[in-house]
């Protein structure tokens, strides 16, 4: 389990595996009387998690596919820092999106799920703006 209480007005993650992901509902304790289910959403695709925001249909479905355009959607939320978890392992995009953020000094990282996952627990935690997509394949 990553998160001990509930973050106030944001998703933040429970648990995590190389298919999928588990999120704790905005202002929910999965420690409470209710029911855990009833405080857990279970994301098995690309999904964007931005504060109560959950987009799993606008980015592609594969790391492969993701380009300057799907920055660019990205850039749509008001979050400071960007964090791409790429899989059960770290991968980059091609040199020319990665020249592409360099040069509009964008925060945007890339890293596994995992990490993903832990460092937007982490941030949202701290009450930082950020967002996270998340690749499983």
């Amino acid at each position: 389990m990553l998160q001990l209480e509930n973050i106030e007005n944001s998703y933040s993650f429970h648990s995590y595996d190389e298919h999928s992901a588990k999120l704790i509902k905005p202002n929910k304790n999965i420690h409470s009387n209710s029911s855990v289910a009833d405080n857990l959403l279970e994301i098995t695709s690309t999904t964007l998690v931005y504060r109560e925001l959950i987009d799993s249909g606008s980015f592609p479905s594969a790391f492969a596919d993701f380009g300057e355009s799907h920055i660019k959607q990205l850039l749509e939320q008001d979050a400071d820092i960007f964090l791409i978890g790429t899989g059960k392992s770290s991968r980059f995009p091609d040199k020319s999106i990665l020249q592409y953020i360099a040069k509009n000094k964008l925060s945007i990282d890339f890293m596994d799920t995992g990490a993903a996952s832990r460092t937007f627990n982490i941030l949202t935690g701290e009450k930082r703006k950020v967002a996270v997509l998340l690749f499983f394949k």
